[in-house]
């Protein structure tokens, strides 16, 4: 075998360890991550109004009025714990709503300590009743793909993530590109990988980025494309993915002058497409129509 063989050998290996280590990893760290963020979408995955659910028990809508008063502090401090204990005696009544927002709470610890086991068994349930949002949907489907709070299961973890990716959630798309990439919970799909981790790298993920600098370098679930590998490298790297610098450097070493200035120039256009996109709005309830329950 050649030197430039040995090379790209050794790149496309380095590259599925690296694929590997990610999850490995991520295990570890990935809910640091989601939540260090949680903060940012509170409102967005416990906010009481996304999405009403009538279920025509006059108490549980009693109950939720009260919570919500006391989780926004209508006419009354804000009060988490009370607004916890309402909604959680509206969740045990079957109310869907109710589930959901005293999932959120359990999970983030909004008036009490943060208890996932709970958040998720009340998520679960909301969502049985067809009462999600993205982010609940990468939630239960995370914690079915690695084993958290619950038995782990791939095909009911690939169920949930892909609702969840479906409605435009990053870690859901990182979490079902991670299935498919692997076959797990069914056929390995190298094509549906890439497509999720291109859509997670568009929003700005780098390790997403990363993996799909790794499978365009390497021609995995695609044609072999060592500019768009180098470029979806190069965006990892400046977002401190270290695992992306190395493999763009050893990338490097085999291109050619002009593959070089393609790749560079095809760097800084996703550059630009990824830092415009838009902040994600927060899902909230509308006040006004809450106020008039």
């Amino acid at each position: 075998m050649s030197p430039m063989m040995r090379t790209r050998e050794y790149q496309k290996n380095a590259g599925r360890r690296f694929v590997f280590f990610f999850f490995v990893k991520r295990q570890a760290k990935v809910w640091i991550v989601v939540l260090a963020g949680m903060a940012a979408y509170v409102l967005m995955l416990a906010g009481p109004g996304y999405g009403q659910v009538n279920t025509g028990d006059e108490t549980a809508r009693r109950l939720k009025a009260e919570a919500y008063r006391a989780y926004y502090g209508v006419q009354q401090s804000v009060n988490y714990p009370l607004a916890l204990q309402l909604y959680r005696q509206a969740a045990e009544r079957g109310d869907a709503e109710a589930q959901f927002v005293t999932g959120g709470m359990l999970y983030q610890g909004q008036g009490s300590d943060p208890d996932k086991r709970n958040g998720f068994k009340w998520l679960l349930a909301a969502a049985e009743q067809g009462k999600v949002s993205p982010e609940s949907l990468a939630i239960i489907g995370s914690m079915y793909l690695r084993g958290t709070a619950v038995p782990q299961n791939f095909l009911e973890a690939k169920k949930w993530l892909a609702k969840g990716a479906e409605q435009g959630n990053l870690a859901a798309q990182n979490d079902l590109a991670y299935l498919y990439y692997n076959g797990l919970g069914g056929d390995r799909d190298y094509q549906m990988a890439l497509q999720l981790y291109e859509k997670a790298a568009f929003q700005g993920d780098a390790m997403a980025q990363a993996n799909t600098g790794l499978m365009y370098a390497t021609g995995t679930g695609t044609e072999t494309d060592r500019a768009k590998g180098y470029a979806w490298y190069s965006l990892a790297a400046s977002r401190g993915n270290a695992g992306a610098a190395v493999n763009r450097n050893n990338l490097m070493i085999n291109m050619s002058w002009e593959e070089l200035n393609r790749a560079q120039a095809l760097s800084l256009e996703l550059y630009r497409q990824v830092e415009n996109i838009a902040e994600p709005k927060q899902i909230t309830p509308d006040r006004q129509e809450q106020a008039d329950k």
